[in-house]
């Protein structure tokens, strides 16, 4: 998103949350609505689904991992203001020119025998960034950085992996709430969901596949108020075909977990004890109070990504024609999106804006809508910093 960009942003950013994010080498600017004055503030941190959390959001702004490309071959870790629209490194060291490693928004990534960060999570708790990467002694780790970007520092080790040796590295489920990290270890041909307290201590399990079956995924943990969910696929035999397994749900109190709905294993939204997903059948609620399903639109869906506000149903067909579709709660289709750059994958979003990521000849790039625009001007746009 450039400077010229930043015009159209202004309605997104007035109506957000205030807060001043000092970032001294980076200035800012007011942004004020020209027909009106400043805008009302409200907060929509609650009205937001990070599916992915490759975007991560704080009260002041969003906070993304810059993609490799010939300009920027260190990636940086930039921050989109709220208030202003700003997209800039997340940098605080006066005179910075922001290019090359010694920069504050720039990590070191993976390397052996160094503490390096593999620039894709993103997941802001407790008023700090968390990251993951592997530790100088070879452990997966969650490494906590400062608001301000100023500062990062080892959180937690998570287990110890065999990246020296191999060279290969594949990035665990994760997912912090209530104190601990949520964690799946995708190493493993059976995998299990732990848990480690946030700063370091004993991991526990808290499911574990069967041990005998030829390969078990656990995958697409999530929280919603106050109770973890995910999903295990749990392969019966060698032939692919022939799987069980569906949507689990963690209760904090029992320590117990029990499948809610069988069968579920592609992407699934929770609202109000209610779980929204896509399949052949349609546009799907299932409600897990009641065990009852209902089809909310009867139009066949693959796979699709869905991120629910307060007002609307967002689905995206990752496997269909690149078209993002509103639908409110009735099951009644509110808008599409077709125009603009092509994402390949929706993965968080609010009543505001959706980000997104697309792929090119070059490589991938991140992308958001303005959902702020008339709904016969919304076009998906890339993501730049200014």
């Amino acid at each position: 998103m450039g400077k010229k960009d930043l015009q159209k942003w202004h309605l997104f950013f007035g109506v957000l949350t205030a807060g001043l994010f000092l970032l001294s080498a980076c200035g800012k600017t007011d942004v004020k609505d020209t027909d009106n004055g400043t805008l009302a503030i409200e907060s929509v941190v609650d009205d937001c689904d990070f599916e992915y959390f490759y975007v991560a959001e704080s009260e002041r702004g969003y906070y993304f991992w810059e993609f490799i490309d010939e300009e920027h071959p260190y990636p940086r870790l930039m921050f989109v203001d709220k208030e202003s629209g700003q997209v800039v490194p997340l940098c605080n060291k006066p005179d910075c020119t922001h290019e090359g490693r010694e920069c504050n928004a720039y990590y070191p990534g993976l390397d052996f025998g160094k503490d390096g960060i593999a620039k894709y999570y993103l997941q802001y708790y407790d008023e700090s960034l968390y990251a993951l990467g592997v530790s100088a002694d070879d452990y997966v780790t969650l490494f906590r950085i400062e608001e301000d970007g100023s500062e990062w520092e080892i959180s937690t080790k998570l287990y110890r992996t065999d990246y020296a040796g191999t060279g290969h590295w594949k990035q665990p489920e994760i997912l912090l709430v209530d104190g601990f990290a949520y964690f799946v270890d995708w190493k493993q041909k059976v995998m299990k969901l732990e848990r480690v307290p946030i700063g370091g201590g004993t991991a526990e399990v808290l499911f574990e596949g069967d041990s005998e079956a030829p390969e078990v995924q656990i995958y697409r943990v999530k929280s919603y108020d106050g109770t973890v969910f995910f999903q295990a696929h749990i392969f019966v035999d060698e032939n692919i075909e022939h799987a069980a397994g569906g949507l689990y749900q963690y209760d904090v109190s029992s320590n117990q977990c029990r499948m809610i709905k069988e069968g579920l294993v592609g992407p699934y939204s929770i609202r109000n004890d209610f779980v929204y997903y896509g399949n052949e059948e349609g546009l799907c609620r299932y409600s897990i109070q009641d065990e009852s399903t209902e089809i909310l639109a009867d139009q066949p869906m693959n796979v699709p990504n869905i991120i629910l506000t307060r007002e609307n149903i967002f689905v995206y067909d990752q496997m269909g024609d690149d078209t993002l579709t509103a639908y409110d709660y009735e099951g009644k289709e509110v808008f599409r999106v077709t125009e603009g750059l092509k994402p390949t994958r929706l993965f968080c979003g609010n009543s505001k804006i959706m980000f997104g990521e697309r792929a090119d000849e070059i490589g991938l790039r991140q992308c958001y809508l303005d959902l702020t625009h008339p709904l016969d001007e919304l076009r998906w746009e890339e993501l730049t910093a200014d």
